[in-house]
């Protein structure tokens, strides 16, 4: 019956306390990595090639100075928590001369030109891109690891809920497997004629069709069709909950860079140390690809009109069809005699 698959759509849409635990782990897990393998990677080539500086952040001890007007300032360096920038030539002056020192052993800071903060300027970056890491992960698992790979087993299933319903009302799990054979099997004009019976849009109907192809491939076939499930719970899902919440995420992301560069301007910031700024730009950066993400994979207007249409088409008929037969039946003329009679 209809309720057995709609009970199995409830209880895709619960998740465990483990699963969601499991998630968190390798969310923390992909940070962790993107960090250590390609953010800190990255920034240091960008350091060393773009400014002609070396990067310390192996726990040695430098200086600092933050203003002008201000004296030197003993910083320790370390990997998550500050790393410095200084001068190649300088720093090996400083080693030739603590090896030629009688103490080599006697800390010597080098003089840092910036401090730079990874904790700030990399976390927006390595924070999503580390869910995003994960998300993709979990759809590729299956059970307690499958977070992600539920939702769209739920949505493919939901969707194929509402198909059967509009074909025979109260349906049961053989209806839905017909359906879902018919969808597997069904060529490019086949689709066209399903679309046109199942009164949706095409569009919507290739989209289906693919992330059926997802839930019924194994192995490496299924890790080849993952982007078709993503991009069906995208548009069948995501795209209409949380656009407006990305929108405004991203309009909060551009007031805090505004008020970031505002202080940087006013030089309550100093200029030796970026990663306010560096963090302030990674974050609105990574909203600004989330929202073209949603706007990629959502409803085209044209698609939205369609789909408003398409439940009206019926409904549309059916109010035309009965003001004909009342208007025949008004336009029937009634025998007087008969009205005689009766009277």
């Amino acid at each position: 019956m209809a309720v057995t698959t709609r009970n199995r759509v409830l209880e895709l849409s619960e998740h465990t306390p483990a699963q969601m635990m499991v998630f968190g782990l390798m969310a923390i897990s992909c940070w962790a990595v993107l960090f250590l393998f390609v953010a800190a990677p990255l920034m240091d080539a960008f350091f060393s090639g773009f400014l002609r500086s070396e990067v310390v952040r192996d726990g040695s001890q430098v200086t600092y100075r933050i203003a002008e007007n201000r004296d030197d300032e003993v910083v320790t360096t370390g990997t998550f928590s500050t790393w410095a920038l200084v001068d190649p030539r300088e720093r090996k002056l400083i080693d030739a001369a603590r090896a030629a020192a009688l103490h080599p052993d006697e800390p010597r800071p080098y003089p840092a030109e910036y401090i730079f903060t990874p904790a700030i300027a990399l976390a927006p970056l390595v924070i999503v891109g580390g869910f995003v890491l994960a998300a993709i992960l979990t759809t590729l698992l299956p059970g307690i690891f499958g977070y992600v790979r539920q939702k769209f087993e739920r949505e493919v299933l939901n969707a194929m809920d509402r198909i059967a319903v509009a074909q025979y009302g109260d349906h049961t799990p053989e209806e839905i497997k017909a359906i879902t054979g018919d969808l597997l099997a069904a060529d490019l004009r086949r689709l066209h004629d399903l679309a046109d019976i199942y009164a949706m849009p095409y569009s919507d109907l290739e989209l289906l069709q693919a992330a059926l192809r997802w839930r019924e491939a194994a192995g490496l076939a299924k890790i080849w069709r993952t982007h078709d499930a993503i991009r069906f719970y995208m548009r069948e899902y995501f795209t209409d909950r949380y656009s407006n919440a990305v929108l405004g995420l991203v309009y909060i992301g551009a007031a805090i860079l505004i008020i970031v560069i505002g202080i940087r301007g006013l030089k309550f910031l100093p200029a030796t140390d970026p990663s306010v700024v560096l963090g302030a730009l990674g974050l609105e950066f990574m909203l600004l690809i989330t929202y073209a993400m949603v706007l990629m994979y959502g409803r085209t207007d044209e698609d939205g009109v369609d789909a408003s249409r398409e439940p009206r088409h019926v409904g549309a008929a059916s109010d035309a069809d009965a003001e004909h037969l009342l208007r025949a039946f008004l336009a029937v003329p009634r025998n007087p005699s008969s009205q005689g009679d009766n009277s």
